[in-house]
Order: C-alpha cells, then structure tokens, then sequence
C-alpha cells in the first residue's frame, strides 16, 4: 500500500474472521483490510462501512480482483486447505484459522504449495502468547518441579452447541475447535514426538455428530504422560492445568496458580527395611519443607492476537524467523488425525 501498510484480505466474516482477525487488525499499525469475502451481504456492509475496503461474495472473486499481500482463511473448517491452497497459489501469503487441515497429507499438500509459490504460510495459534503460558514455561524451566510425570492440559465447560460446529461434514468438533490451541502448548512443552497416544472422543451434550468431549493421552519414550480434555460436557470444571513432578507441583485455573515445591538438598537420608513394618505401620514420619507460592497473572496491555500480527509484520517485513511454522501445525494435525482414526471419528 502507498502508506506502507501490508494490505490484507479476510476470507469470511464471521465469529473469526470479524471478532478476531478484522477487530486486531483494525488496531495494528502494520497492516490494513482492504478487501473482504463473505457470502452474507449484511456482513459485507459492515466490512465497507468500517475499513471502506473492497468486498466480494467468494473468495475466489477477491483472488482474482483484489491487490493484497496476505489472506487470512478464517472460513468454516473443512474450506480451509482448498482456499489456503488458491491463495497461495495466487501469489499471496497466507494465514490460515485452525485447524490447519484434517490430515497430514493436506498439510504437506499446502507446504509443497507455499514452497512453489515462495509464500509464507502459517496458522493462527495465539495461545502460544498466553500469560498462563507463558508462566507454565517459566516455572517449568525453573526446574523447581523436578522431573515431570503428568502434564495435564483442560478446557471445561457445559454447553450444548446446536451450530455448525457440531457437524463432522463441516470438520467439526472439539478436536477442531479447541484441542488445537490445547494441543499446540503441550506440544510445545513435550519438546519431542509423542509415540504414545490414547484416544476418547465422545458425542455427548449437543447437537449434530461431531465429537463435543475428547480426551487425549500422549507420551514421548522416556517422557511425562501428558493428558489434554476438551468437553462440552463438564458441570463442575477441573483445573486448567495440573502438572506434577518429583519435587513439586502446580495447579491453576490459567488466571490464579499454586505452586508447592521443595529442596531434594534438604531432604535427609532414609534407609529401606525389608522387614515388617515396625508397629504395624507404613512411613517413616518424614516431614518435607514445603514451599508455597500463589500467583494470579495480568493480562497485559497489548492482546494476543496483536502480538502476533507483530511477529507475522516482523517475518514478512525483515525476515524474521516464522512463530508458528507448518512444520510444528503438522504435529498436531497428526494427533489429532490418528486419533479419529483410533476412535472410529474420520
């Protein structure tokens, strides 16, 4: 754009594509909306009254017409790899909403796209920016917790959907709409490819076929168990998060967390006997020197979703490095794949 900006064009405009991606980048110095696609005309208005851009019916119209240097796919699920795929092709770089793609082999389909094109191609994963996140990395890189046994990742909640999200024909589902964000941190935290994978999807509380509670149990060799729940399903919600090790623990809700963890230097040294336990007994009175420590984290000033436009305007302006690659996408769309695959959901 003359005024320096990257010009970007939002494919749909709905609880996506117009609450998160237009209302963060209407806040971004770096960028402008210039051309929009949504079937709904309504929506369409809204889109010219507000960034006097450009809007088309389909995103193929916006393709062919519009001069934009990014497209953002924020289009019901199962669109996602053909329209990703088209923008590529055309020459522009792409954000895509998760998830990314239903299988490995799509994604490696739009990896081999935007390598043709010389693209840049990655997905929205803010979650990566999450304060809570963020601590989680902060106190595991402590090392106050010791060695890591569980790691236990939630999202729960009661609800009985009745949109098109609850259709599997739309790729639909929790494993769509949640277990990415879910999945993509603990993957993060696991550092190596699980080999290990337990699947439980279920249709529950809500509306159509897809799968609304999931459970996934993932371990690397010689790694924690790592559990993620995501259910529409739960009255009474467990914690976020859970981690345990062999020195401590921590516990929140993702705002407040309790941490207790002690010394091993401080720990005396015990013997083992063999024999019956003395007066019937089990334990040797041993006392642990806990330490405790609550926090309850600030937001910030600058949302998630602006943080990461920041470090896309950083990639696509100076080179910088991609912060959410298709390689580590591909990760989870492996999980999540094979755990439809296990369950019967593919």
């Amino acid at each position: 754009m003359s005024d320096g900006r990257l010009a970007v064009g939002i494919f749909g405009l709905g609880r996506s594509g117009w609450d998160i991606h237009a209302n963060a980048l209407a806040d971004h110095d770096g960028f402008a909306v210039t051309a929009v696609a949504d079937p709904v005309e309504e929506r369409r208005q809204e889109a010219r009254e507000r960034f006097g851009c450009e809007t088309f019916a389909d995103a193929e119209a916006l393709l062919e017409s519009a001069d934009v240097d990014v497209v953002v796919v924020a289009t019901p699920s199962h669109t996602h790899v053909p329209l990703t795929i088209k923008a590529l092709q055309a020459g522009r770089h792409v954000v895509a909403e998760k998830p990314m793609a239903a299988s490995v082999a799509e994604m490696d389909d739009m990896v081999a796209a935007a390598e043709q094109a010389g693209r840049v191609l990655t997905c929205y994963q803010p979650r990566r920016l999450d304060p809570d996140f963020a601590f989680v990395q902060e106190v595991l890189a402590s090392g106050r917790l010791g060695e890591i046994m569980l790691l236990r990742r939630t999202s729960h909640r009661f609800t009985r959907r009745s949109d098109w999200q609850t259709l599997r024909k739309y790729d639909g589902g929790e494993l769509s709409n949640t277990v990415p964000h879910l999945l993509d941190q603990v993957l993060l935290l696991l550092g190596e490819e699980p080999n290990d994978l337990f699947a439980d999807l279920r249709h529950t509380v809500g509306l159509g076929d897809a799968e609304d509670h999931v459970k996934l149990c993932l371990r690397a060799e010689g790694g924690p168990l790592a559990e993620i729940e995501s259910s529409l399903g739960m009255a009474i919600p467990q914690p976020a998060w859970q981690i345990s090790g062999t020195t401590g623990a921590l516990v929140g809700d993702g705002t407040t967390f309790t941490l207790r963890w002690f010394d091993p230097n401080s720990l005396v040294s015990l013997e083992l006997h063999e024999g019956p336990a003395v007066g019937r007994r089990y334990g040797n009175g041993e006392t642990i020197d806990w330490q405790q420590e609550v926090r309850t984290l600030g937001r910030g000033n600058r949302s998630q979703a602006l943080r990461y436009y920041d470090r896309l305007e950083s990639t696509l302006r100076d080179g910088a490095a991609v912060f959410v690659t298709p390689a580590s996408v591909r990760r989870q769309i492996r999980v999540i794949e094979n755990a439809r695959l296990q369950t019967g959901y593919a």
